[in-house]
């Protein structure tokens, strides 16, 4: 048996032995579409409970038609693929409750926001999940004279992207709060499945760690025919190799540099009213981001990100509904509210005609604006959860050949269902378009994310549950494409 074989088989037997003992094991079989192939998913999903903490482990094969194993999930190779694969295996790790004074979790992090969203609004590592797994860190500490909030998305990354808020009420008792997001390096999301420094877009081999060229499939055929013809200097065959007309690999990741970008972050709320189940607030918010964006119609030349203001916001809550509205400032362009959000892992960097562009980069084409911002959510008498936010701010924005003056809308909704109806246990939709003209003409950007979700149960313990979501992404050509990922799973208890 296999170095791998044996270390699988230990991590699954030991897992559901521990989880047996707490009569908590959760298993699953189905399939799930990974980079546009169908695979056939079967996972074990043991829970252990330890005092206050929550262990659940997410051990998934997917196998294809011929019996292969997607072997991303379960790569011992190196020490760098060992610690990535025991990572991977994490489901979530939990220690109390959202509410309670100490919590945090490690897996997946579905939502994350940063005080009232200025910087980070809606931020999910798990936006393209199963295809890409991230194992994050979301936490917060709630004492009498200050709070802390922070996540990181991916332990992967070694600490990619972090993002931390400190509040405390050091003004006649209104509460400030201090924010600081930092990606360290945006060129952390381009996908490199085999690890080998070249990403998949550009790898010949994108499964082959040991490989990245066409070209080099028949290097030293071509090394002894050129020492036995030419005759010549063997150190100058690489040069007279490079100009032949074969298939060959020009990136360099070594011309790729680390390319950071960050984000700082102040806000002030006063408590007009506080009751158990009424609560009135006033705020204000700014933010500078710190780096670089391509000035528009010239790739060769670059500004400094700008900054955002919320002079005045009102956030209300009513029972079951809550409310806010802001008044938005860009006054000098280059810059995005929530720019950390629910699709940013897709447009943290993208490939466009052969050239690596992050989002940073774009946020040239953003100049000055103003506007306003709603959100509103409510639970329905505890069936339904409904939730809708949009933007409408008009100024400066680059429409290909200048600046002129448009508008520019986001708008994000969810409806779910929170308690079951018959069989159906739950279900959600969803819809998100941001930074657009016009978010109900439905032209699709890479912010885009739409689909459903729904769970069916079957009887003796056994749930249906179907998942669709479509995103967009930016194609070798600077073409939009589509992204699906499906999944059709069946879950169950024993």
């Amino acid at each position: 048996m296999s170095k791998s074989a044996i270390i699988i088989t230990y991590i699954c037997f030991t897992a559901v032995l521990l989880a047996q003992a707490e009569r908590s094991v959760q298993g699953a079989f189905g399939a799930v579409t990974i980079d546009g192939k169908v695979w056939n998913q079967i996972a074990l999903r043991p829970v252990i409970p330890i005092w206050k903490f929550g262990v659940a482990l997410d051990l998934v094969f997917y196998i294809d038609a011929d019996g292969n194993i997607h072997k991303d999930e379960w790569d011992f190779s190196d020490g760098e693929a060992i610690k990535n694969t025991l990572i991977d295996k994490i489901y979530y790790i939990r220690f109390g409750f959202p509410n309670d004074p100490l919590y945090f979790k490690v897996g997946s992090l579905d939502y994350v926001k940063l005080g009232y969203g200025i910087l980070v609004n809606g931020y999910s590592n798990a936006i393209e999940y199963p295809q890409v797994r991230k194992v994050g860190l979301g936490f917060s500490v709630k004492r009498n004279l200050f709070s802390v909030q922070g996540f990181v998305n991916d332990f992967k990354e070694n600490l990619g992207l972090t993002g931390i808020r400190v509040q405390t009420p050091v003004l006649a008792g209104i509460p400030i709060g201090v924010s600081a997001v930092m990606d360290r390096n945006q060129h952390l999301g381009l996908k490199d499945r085999d690890g080998d420094k070249y990403p998949d877009f550009f790898d010949h081999f994108p499964d082959d760690e040991d490989k990245y060229s066409n070209a080099m499939d028949n290097y030293e055929e071509w090394r002894q025919l050129y020492l036995e013809f030419e005759g010549s200097n063997p150190d100058s065959f690489d040069v007279w190799f490079n100009t032949l007309p074969l298939d060959h690999n020009t990136f360099n990741h070594a011309e790729i540099k680390d390319d950071p970008m960050s984000a700082i972050a102040i806000d002030i709320g006063y408590p007009v009213v506080t009751e158990q189940n009424m609560s009135i607030a006033i705020y204000a918010q700014i933010a500078k981001m710190i780096g670089e964006a391509n000035y528009p119609g010239n790739p060769d030349s670059t500004v400094s990100l700008g900054s955002g203001i919320i002079p005045v916001g009102v956030a209300a809550k009513f029972g079951p509904a809550y409310f806010n509205l802001e008044y938005r400032i860009i006054p000098k362009g280059n810059f995005e509210f929530g720019y950390w959000n629910k699709t940013y892992e897709i447009e943290r960097v993208s490939i466009e005609s052969d050239l690596i562009k992050t989002k940073e980069s774009k946020l040239g084409r953003f100049g000055k604006q103003k506007g306003i911002f709603a959100n509103f959510s409510m639970d329905v008498f505890g069936l339904i959860g409904f939730h809708m936010a949009y933007q409408n701010l008009r100024g400066d924005i680059w429409d290909g050949n200048m600046f002129s003056n448009q508008a520019n809308q986001s708008f994000q909704s969810e409806l779910g269902l929170k308690k079951r109806i018959s069989r159906i246990k739950t279900a959600k939709l969803f819809y998100q378009q941001l930074n657009v003209p016009n978010p109900f003409e439905f032209e699709f950007t890479e912010s885009t994310v739409m689909g459903y979700r729904i769970a069916i149960e079957l009887g003796s313990g056994m749930v249906l549950n179907y998942t669709y979501q479509r995103t967009f992404r930016m194609n070798s050509d600077g073409e939009l494409e589509p992204v699906n990922l499906t999944g059709i799973e069946t879950s169950f208890t024993f």
